[in-house]
């Protein structure tokens, strides 16, 4: 399965679209594709990048196409982040095109060396005293969804919320990852406080029931060292 990039992603989208490459997929940027006849799957994120769609569905030629747009929870155009109005702009952008188009809308998302676990482990200050409700989601989730769809031949549509089913608050995830070195990858917010502070309470049936997904208990997914 050949992966055109529009640009170089960040965040949860980026480590996604890395894990594809491992996993064997040919990833490359729109302007290096090679000539050919393959069908190709467009992958658009939000990025440090200016993201011009329909030259980059130009530059596919005739070349059969599908998108998934990796986006996250809380894009609406209403939306008090900034960053959550242009997800939902560039959503709009690309289901305007009229490919057949796949939106997975990321949770915040916890591994064993994700961003956001690391930042945790540091028993940071939180907003609203820890109270801000999430449902998380393993980024072995994330990963293996992707990987489900594009291996899925059907026409994509849709969007979906790629959510764990259990709420957690702030305050019980920063409880959670007390005790804990930080990891090799720096921590930080991801998403951004401000995003989180927007999220709503997610629906994870919809996800789990079109990709034949169990969830992964975040327990689980952050590893051993903090079990009892």
């Amino acid at each position: 399965m050949i992966l055109v990039t529009p640009g170089p992603g960040e965040g949860a989208a980026g480590r996604v679209v890395a894990a594809m490459a491992a996993l064997g997929h040919q990833v490359t940027p729109a302007d290096a594709l090679a000539r050919g006849d393959e069908p190709v799957t467009l992958v658009v994120h939000d990025g440090p990048f200016i993201f011009n769609f329909a030259a980059t569905v130009a530059s596919l030629g005739r070349r059969p196409f599908r998108v998934l747009m990796l986006s996250r929870l809380g894009a609406h155009p209403d939306a008090r982040a900034a960053s959550l109005q242009r997800l939902w702009r560039l959503e709009e952008h690309v289901r305007g095109g009229g490919a057949p188009t796949l939106t997975l809308r990321l949770a915040p998302v916890l591994g064993p060396d994700t961003p956001l676990w690391n930042k945790l482990r540091t028993q940071p200050s939180l907003p609203r005293g820890g109270r801000t409700q999430l449902n998380p989601v393993a980024e072995c989730d994330v990963i293996e969804t992707v990987s489900r769809a594009l291996a899925d031949g059907t026409p994509w549509s849709g969007w979906y919320e790629v959510a764990g089913p259990r709420v957690w608050t702030l305050a019980e995830l920063r409880m959670l990852a007390a005790g804990g070195g930080s990891g090799g990858v720096p921590g930080a917010w991801e998403p951004a406080k401000e995003e989180m502070l927007e999220h709503r309470l997610a629906e994870s049936g919809p996800w789990c029931e079109r990709f034949a997904l169990t969830p992964t208990a975040i327990e689980d997914a952050v590893g051993q060292e903090v079990r009892t």
